[in-house]
């Protein structure tokens, strides 16, 4: 990949940032706490000795408690030293200069308090209050709770936050991850805890630990998994068997439109979503050479025309019956006048 060369092209102020803020505790942070840092060295480099909480709140359009967290945040990690009055109203910060530390002293600062509390089961989700607040603590959890709570257009019940915690730390999911899993999880209509942890477990145990492995692996899951359930009428996630069945049909080589076709054969054969039978019809396929629709068409042609072309056995015309099973009589024409003269006297 190519280098790309910058320049500077204007004679303007600019704000100096310290290289091993940018290095060693910039990717580490969440964006929002990154830009309050960045606006207090804005203001310091102006010269600008007065800065209140709302009016960085307004430049950053952040929320005020978005504010007070980020300040917690990097005094936390030793870039800021934060005075308060008798009140608790914070009063003067000192920007002070970032420590050089190692990418792994970065994180254990940020979030060794976490792993205390990491379960032996990795999706168990059972804690106990301590542990619920240890892991609340968190700059980033009391973030993320936040944006969490906007979205669901209500406040967190107890089991709610138990939730995000498990996320947050027994699945390792990043805040970002843990927004986005909420968002997906919305825009389907679900809100229900049972179904944002199920989708959650998925995700970790399919390797899911980035937004952008999410978005691929929600777009696969809509095309390959849902679209299979919503053929044959469902409109739950696939259960683990199901998922299998899924699973070993693009294991064979079937693109979505073929699996689809069996799942439409299957419900127009038995009436009914089977996964049983339309594996056998894919099976067969498979067995055949068969994978593409295309081919299924041929092969359909050739089983017509194969029965027109093979002769019909000799079937019986008429089968035994209560009407038909005794013994037939054979009547002439001399009889018949016979009887036709004794019905006449």
């Amino acid at each position: 990949m190519n280098n790309i060369v910058l320049h500077n092209n204007d004679d303007i102020a600019y704000t100096c940032i310290n290289n091993t803020f940018i290095d060693e505790y910039m990717p580490y942070a969440n964006g929002s706490y990154v830009k309050v840092y960045l606006l207090i060295m804005r203001k310091l480099s102006d010269n600008c000795k007065d800065i209140s909480i709302s009016n960085m709140a307004d430049s950053l359009e952040l929320t005020e408690k978005d504010i007070l967290r980020a300040l917690k945040y990097w005094e936390k990690c030793g870039l800021l030293k934060i005075c308060k009055d008798s009140s608790g109203t914070i009063r003067d910060i000192t920007v002070t200069r970032p420590a050089a530390k190692s990418a792994s002293d970065n994180i254990n600062v940020i979030i060794e308090p976490v792993r205390k509390t990491i379960k032996k089961d990795k999706y168990s989700r059972t804690y106990t209050m301590s542990e619920i607040a240890e892991v609340a603590a968190e700059p980033d959890f009391s973030w993320t709770i936040n944006i969490i709570e906007k979205y669901m257009e209500q406040p967190l019940s107890p089991s709610d936050v138990e939730l995000v915690v498990f996320l947050y730390d027994n699945l390792r999911f990043s805040p970002e991850l843990i927004l986005y899993l909420y968002e997906y999880c919305i825009s389907h209509g679900k809100k229900s805890s049972k179904y944002i942890q199920a989708v959650a477990i998925n995700w970790a145990k399919d390797g899911v630990d980035t937004v952008e492995k999410a978005m691929q692996y929600s777009t696969r899951f809509e095309s390959d998994y849902m679209s299979v359930m919503k053929a044959f009428g469902l409109s739950q996630a696939p259960a683990p068997a199901q998922k299998d069945y899924i699973d070993s049909w693009l294991s064979m080589g079937f693109g979505n439109d073929v699996i689809l076709e069996a799942c439409n054969r299957t419900i127009l054969a038995i009436n009914e979503p089977s996964f049983k039978y339309a594996n056998g019809i894919l099976e067969k396929w498979h067995k055949a050479g068969i994978h593409t629709l295309n081919e299924i068409k041929e092969a359909d042609l050739a089983h017509v025309s194969k029965d027109k072309k093979e002769p019909r056995k000799n079937v019986p015309s008429s089968k035994k019956n209560s009407f038909n099973s005794y013994t037939q009589r054979n009547y002439s024409k001399t009889d018949y006048t016979t009887l036709e003269q004794l019905l006449n006297k």
